[in-house]
């Protein structure tokens, strides 16, 4: 609806009639010249550098999540462990052949977003 109604708006040049400026206008007047292009540059890269920035904090706030989801897993193993009547080892869980478990990075990846 409103498309028509700006499209009924405009006005269209007569058949025949090159379009020009006003009399007095130079065309390097009505174009935006260097400062139009600094400007835009600086609004494009300012915005590379809030997403990226975005993207870093959004990535931080799912890892504290892992790492706390992770924590309370541990704390109600250890409470399992307890009530079962067996003592929890004091550096966790390892493996058989008594290597430490491997944990994932952060990002990348390895990290928290990946499958």
């Amino acid at each position: 609806m409103l498309s028509l109604l700006n499209l009924a708006a405009t006005v269209t040049p007569a058949p025949g009639e090159e379009p020009s400026l006003r009399p007095g206008l130079d065309p390097t007047q009505v174009t935006p010249g260097l400062l139009g292009f600094l400007a835009t540059l600086f609004m494009v890269i300012a915005v590379i550098f809030l997403i990226r920035d975005m993207a870093r904090r959004i990535r931080r706030v799912r890892y504290r999540e892992m790492a706390n989801l992770e924590a309370e897993q541990a704390q109600q193993l250890e409470q399992s462990g307890q009530e079962s009547g067996g003592a929890p080892d004091a550096a966790g869980p390892e493996s058989s052949s008594g290597e430490e478990p491997r944990r994932r990075a952060p990002g990348g990846k390895h990290g928290p977003d990946a499958p």
